[in-house]
C-alpha cells in the first residue's frame, strides 16, 4: 500500500498513533500526514505511504481546510478546548444576535496566536512539551485566513459553525478569541474537518474499511500511456485479479483508473500498472485510496 491514503480519524485517537498503525500494517517505515488533528478531533486525515509522502507539501500549506465545529461559552481552558481543565466564568448567557455581531470581526485575513498546547515547533521543539516542562516562551501572532463561516446551530450557550479557513488556522485558538470577544469565555467542545481542497470526508476510509481489506484506489498514470494498448493492459490485469473499475483516457495525455477490490491485489494490480505493456513508458504515477461510494461490478475501458 502505497500513495496518499484518505482516512477518517476517529476522536481519541492521535494523528500519530494514526500512522502507527499504518506502519504496522503496511510494514513501510516512510509514512507522514498533510496537517494533524488533535486527540480531540476527527475527521480527514491526509496521509502518505512511501512514494506517496513526497506529496504532503502540497496540504501543508496554501490549502482550504473545512471544518465543522462546536464552541462552547462560559468556560476557558489552557488548551482552549475540553480536554484541559475547565474554569467557568460565572452565570454567562450570550444570544445568537450578539455572536453575529462579534463574528463580523473575524472574517478575512486575521492575526491569530496558536495555542500554547499545539505542535508548533518552538527551537525545534513542540510547544506542548515546553509547556509540560514548565518552560515559559511567547508565541508570535501569524496572518490566517477565515474564508467563510455558516452558523449551523445555537442551543444551551453551545455553538455549532461550519468554517472555511487556510492553512495554519487553530479552531481553539478561535473558539477562545470569540470568547474573549463575548467576554464570556470559550473552548472548542468538538471538531470534525470535513475537507481539504477537493478532498472531502465522505471519501475518507475508516478502520472499519481497512479491516475488511476491500478498498478502492484512484489513479492518474503520466506518460507514454495513450495509444500504447495501456487501458488494455489495465483490463487484462485487473480481469486477472478480480479488480472491478475502469480505465479512461484524459484529454491531457495521462489515464484514469478506478480499481476496486482486496488490498493485497490492488497492490499487485499497481505494481503490473508500474511496467505497462511493452511500448508504454510509465513517467509518473499518482496513487489515492479511499472508501468505495459508488460499487463497480466489471473493468471497463472506457
Amino acid at each position: 500500500m502505497e500513495g496518499i491514503v484518505l482516512f477518517n480519524k476517529p476522536s481519541g485517537y492521535t494523528s500519530q498513533q494514526v500512522l502507527d498503525y499504518f506502519k504496522q500494517i503496511t510494514k513501510e517505515k516512510k509514512i507522514g500526514h498533510g496537517g494533524t488533528l488533535d486527540k480531540l478531533a476527527q475527521g480527514l486525515l491526509i496521509i502518505g505511504i512511501g512514494t506517496g509522502t513526497k506529496y504532503l507539501r502540497y496540504f501543508l500549506t496554501k490549502t482550504k481546510k473545512t471544518y465543522l465545529a462546536e464552541i462552547k461559552f462560559g468556560y476557558v481552558s489552557e488548551t482552549y478546548d475540553r480536554e484541559g481543565k475547565l474554569i467557568k466564568k460565572g452565570n454567562c448567557q450570550i444570544d445568537l444576535k450578539k455572536i453575529k455581531e462579534k463574528l463580523k470581526k473575524f472574517q478575512g485575513k486575521i492575526k491569530q496566536i496558536p495555542p500554547k498546547y499545539s505542535a508548533i515547533k518552538i527551537k525545534g521543539q513542540p510547544a506542548y512539551k515546553l509547556v509540560r516542562r514548565g518552560i515559559d516562551f511567547t508565541l508570535t501572532p501569524k496572518e490566517v485566513n477565515l474564508y467563510d463561516y455558516q452558523i449551523v446551530d445555537f442551543y444551551d450557550n453551545l455553538l455549532k459553525i461550519r468554517l472555511t479557513v487556510s492553512s495554519g488556522f487553530y479552531v481553539r485558538s478561535f473558539a477562545n478569541d470569540l470568547g474573549e470577544e463575548l467576554s464570556c469565555g470559550g473552548v472548542l467542545w468538538n471538531l470534525i474537518r470535513e475537507k481539504i481542497n477537493n478532498f472531502d470526508l465522505k471519501q475518507a476510509l475508516t478502520f472499519k474499511d481497512i479491516e475488511k481489506k476491500i478498498l478502492e484506489v484512484k489513479i492518474y498514470v503520466k506518460g507514454r500511456v495513450q495509444g500504447v494498448g495501456y487501458r488494455y493492459f489495465c483490463y487484462q490485469s485487473a480481469k486477472k485479479l478480480n479488480i472491478t473499475g475502469y480505465a479512461q483516457n484524459l484529454l491531457d495525455g495521462r489515464v484514469k483508473i478506478i480499481a476496486q477490490g482486496y488490498l493485497n491485489k490492488l497492490d499487485d494490480f499497481i505494481g503490473n500498472l508500474k511496467k505497462g505493456p511493452i511500448l508504454a513508458k510509465v513517467d509518473k504515477m499518482t496513487i489515492i485510496w479511499r472508501r468505495i461510494i459508488k460499487q463497480y461490478n466489471s473493468f471497463k475501458i472506457l
